[in-house]
C-alpha cells in the first residue's frame, strides 16, 4: 500500500487537499452538493502556516499511538498496514484521544460529536489529498 509524503517546499498553502479530503468523506462526494450537507463533512487533514512557512497537521500512524491508548471504549485501531484509525461508529466523543495526540492530529466533528483523523481514504485506490494537490507537495510513496 503506498502512502503519502509531504513535501513542504512545494506546498503553496492552497487548501485543495483540505477541500477534496471534506469531499472524500461526504455523503454526496460531490463538491456542490458537499457544502451544503447536515451535517457538514469534515477534513482529516489540515494545512496552515508556521513562522510564515507551510505546515500540515495529519495523523503519523504512530508506531503505539498514544491516542489508541487512551480510547476507552476501543474506537481506535492500528491496522497491518500501519494506519491508525477511528471507528466514527464505537467513538464516543470523549475526546480522551484527540488530548493524547502528541501532533494535534486528531480533530473534533462537533456536528457529529465524534473524534476523526486521516484515514489514507481507506477502501479508495487513491487518496483525495494527493489527487487534488496541483502543486505536487503531496506525492506517493512506498512505506518503510
Amino acid at each position: 500500500m503506498l502512502k503519502k509524503k509531504y513535501i513542504k517546499d512545494k506546498c503553496v498553502t492552497c487548501k485543495q487537499c483540505m477541500i477534496a479530503c471534506a469531499v472524500r468523506h461526504s455523503a454526496s462526494k460531490d463538491i456542490y452538493t458537499a457544502i451544503l450537507e447536515v451535517p457538514r463533512s469534515s477534513y482529516r487533514l489540515q494545512v496552515s502556516t508556521r513562522k510564515e512557512r507551510p505546515y500540515m497537521t495529519v495523523c503519523q500512524n504512530c508506531a503505539k499511538p498514544k491516542c489508541m491508548e487512551a480510547c476507552k471504549y476501543g474506537a481506535i485501531t492500528k491496522y497491518e498496514d500501519g494506519n491508525v484509525v477511528i471507528d466514527q461508529v464505537a467513538c464516543t466523543g470523549c475526546w480522551d484521544c484527540v488530548e493524547a495526540c502528541p501532533f494535534g492530529a486528531i480533530s473534533m466533528d462537533t456536528e457529529l460529536k465524534v473524534a476523526i483523523n486521516c484515514d489514507d481514504c481507506r477502501g479508495y485506490q487513491d487518496m483525495a489529498c494527493v489527487t487534488a494537490c496541483k502543486t505536487q507537495a503531496l506525492v506517493y510513496t512506498e512505506p518503510r
